[in-house]
């Protein structure tokens, strides 16, 4: 995945808003350079965690696809009428996706496949020595592994 382009298309943006109408060439136009727009927070969110260049999650594509038609929603209206969001729907959408975007730049949230983000809850287990006799069995137990 290379960031750059929109996420989302007009068409999908149009059926996550319902919009019912089939819309001009004009319209489609406009919604898809809102939508490029709107793709570079989230581009500079992704680049900054280098996360840019990986295959992408099963679930993150369309994730990304959600993020880029409301981000691009709360700044421009579309020309077609839709959505009519009120400026607390706005509020909420941006504080939600400024969330989103803090998420991918700290890595907390990452997209990459096999990636498990900054606070993904993990527990490991390492062997520990109380005694001298005891290190120096969990060193030997060490080499044994290592060795071919």
């Amino acid at each position: 995945m290379a960031c750059s382009g929109r996420y989302a298309s007009a068409a999908q943006y149009s059926s996550f808003w319902c919009i019912a109408e089939t819309l001009t060439a004009q319209e489609q136009a406009t919604i898809e350079m809102y939508l490029d727009i709107a793709a570079a927070d989230i581009h500079a969110a992704l680049a900054a965690s280098g996360q840019c260049d990986c295959t992408l999650a099963s679930w993150a594509a369309m994730f990304l696809v959600k993020l880029n038609i409301i981000d691009a929603a709360i700044y421009h209206r579309c020309p077609c009428g839709r959505p009519e969001l009120t400026d607390e729907q706005k509020n909420a959408f941006l504080f939600w996706m400024n969330e989103q975007v803090a998420m991918l730049r700290s890595t907390k949230m990452d997209v990459c496949q096999g990636a498990t983000g900054a606070e993904f809850p993990a527990m490991a287990w390492g062997r520990m020595a109380l005694t001298d006799w005891a290190a120096a069995q969990t060193y030997l137990d060490f080499l044994m592994r290592s060795s071919p």
